[in-house]
């Protein structure tokens, strides 16, 4: 990127210092000014019941929770203190890798590109697998690279185990040795390393950091597998829709902002490599490729989600940044784009902390939505009213408020929600932190389906309250209740903002099983 600004060491030093502790110290504040997010709030949930893994997921983000959670207690921060250290850390891991392999001044400016890319800058707030996944994707690259150098077993070691670390957060985690094979096989000074014993430690050392979910998964009738391949739509069969790329890639593109993905694009797969680095430019494309190739692939039948290639980006950065001169001299015109991208993603960096003042729409002040079909449709996609993003974050504290109200009124014993994030997001912000459920149902929904239900926990005739973004409770639910009625109907609220309409039921009489 702009590499034409002269900074002696001393000064880069001085400057990076002084930004990571004030961009950190900002994201403490931040943190605790935005409520949990579903997936936050059920990582906090499974901090409460710790396990070998889940049925979604490893169990790297419910024990990192479980662990904050008794530094600073059930609070926002204690949910989201190791999100905001951990981007920290992956700040200076990348300044290290970059340092490593193209020197000072290109480290420098590749933490500066990082700092005001919108998924890094946002993901950095949030306590979900992705802070995990990407710092130990990035101290394996450094491990890596160090052990292939050194030839230090040691290393080898501490590079299989960032890798398995990274997979008890985010499976994926595990592509990140395919991504050191890669390389090892392009790079004809290092092929013999597919030959030699410390690679195999390597990759054996990470494996045995997977054994517990595997483990896990092998009690439960590969659950988590199946989920993993119902998430790309892999369980179905397999259609090429056009449309679902471009979906794609146009939310890389957001993510990333615009002009720093064109140029990553450009960077990996069309950039001029420097001659004297042709070593280093493989090992970055090595870790981008196949991660983002995967991705790609799925997305030909299913989108993927915006954030699953976040890992990747932390190579392709460095390389737009390590090869700009190069660059720059192929597409003479790119130099006139640098400003521009600065300013664009540092634009949307910030209007991503606070987008109040935009005043966007949520479904709530939709009038169409009065439609019930429409209303359905909104409520399955729980994200749609995000098309303020920011509104992921608000609204929860609302619901258990008014939720806490009714079950005083109504007298009731416990809380049910339909989906795993309200629950979660229930139990958090109701007082006393109690457990919520999901209705009993015949299959296996979630983690919630694995742990104890309200008729294990409570006697016969008990009393519920049901939390519901659809009108009509769910059959699983009025088969274990002698009634089911109607109570209250309200939006979720963030100030005098309406967001979600959420249904409150009562269910009365629980039945014996």
């Amino acid at each position: 990127m702009p590499l034409n600004f002269s900074f002696n060491s001393t000064h880069r030093v001085w400057i990076l210092g002084l930004l990571v502790v004030l961009v950190t110290l900002f994201r403490f504040w931040y943190a605790t000014h935005l409520e949990l997010i579903g997936d936050e709030a059920y990582y906090w949930y499974c901090s409460h019941h710790l396990d070998w893994s889940f049925f979604d997921k490893g169990p790297g983000a419910a024990v990192t929770i479980f662990l904050s959670r008794h530094l600073f207690g059930d609070t926002v921060l204690g949910v989201r203190f190791f999100a905001v250290l951990l981007s920290a850390g992956t700040g200076m891991g990348l300044f290290v890798l970059a340092r490593m392999l193209y020197g000072e001044k290109v480290a420098f400016w590749t933490l500066i590109v990082a700092l005001v890319m919108p998924l890094y800058a946002v993901g950095s707030i949030l306590m979900t697998i992705d802070p995990l996944s990407i710092f130990f994707w990035t101290m394996a690259a450094i491990a890596f690279w160090r052990a292939k150098e050194n030839q230090n077993l040691l290393l080898w070691i501490l590079a299989g185990g960032f890798v398995g670390l990274g997979m008890l957060a985010k499976y994926t985690n595990m592509v990140e040795l395919l991504c050191f094979a890669l390389f090892c096989l392009w790079s004809p000074k290092q092929r013999h390393q597919l030959r030699r014993a410390p690679f195999f430690i390597m990759v054996s050392t990470a494996v045995a950091f997977s054994l517990p979910m595997i483990l896990w998964n092998y009690q439960h009738h590969w659950i988590g597998v199946m989920h993993l391949l119902q998430r790309g739509d892999l369980n179905k069969s397999w259609h090429i829709t056009p449309s679902e790329l471009l979906v794609f890639i146009g939310a890389q593109a957001g993510v990333i902002s615009p002009l720093i993905f064109l140029g990553v694009m450009v960077s990996v797969f069309w950039g001029q490599t420097r001659v004297e680095k042709q070593e280093e430019t493989r090992f970055l494309q090595s870790l981008f490729l196949p991660l983002f190739g995967l991705y790609t692939l799925l997305s030909l039948n299913k989108a993927a989600e915006p954030n699953w290639p976040a890992p990747c980006y932390l190579a392709g950065i460095i390389l737009l940044v390590g090869n700009w001169d190069a660059l720059k001299k192929k597409i003479p015109w790119v130099k006139k784009c640098v400003l521009a991208a600065f300013l664009l993603a540092a634009l949307e960096t910030i209007m991503l902390h606070d987008t109040f003042w935009l005043h966007l729409p949520t479904p709530a002040s939709c009038k169409a939505c009065e439609a019930s079909w429409i209303e359905k449709m909104i409520s399955a996609y729980h994200d749609l009213g995000a098309l303020d993003p920011l509104d992921r974050a608000h609204g929860a504290e609302s619901i258990a408020r008014h939720a806490e109200k009714l079950a005083y009124q109504q007298g009731v014993d416990f809380f049910i929600s339909d989906n795993y994030q309200t629950a979660s997001l229930l139990s958090f912000y109701l007082k006393g932190h109690p457990d919520t459920y999901e209705p009993a149902f015949d299959h296996v929904k979630d983690q919630f389906s694995f742990w104890p239900n309200y008729r294990d926990q409570f006697p016969v005739g008990s009393k519920g309250l049901f939390i519901y973004l659809w009108r009509y409770p769910p059959r699983e639910l009025r088969d274990d209740f002698l009634t089911i009625q109607p109570l209250d109907e309200a939006y979720s609220t963030y100030g005098d903002r309406p967001l979600k309409k959420y249904y409150y039921s009562i269910c009365e009489g629980l039945k014996g099983h």
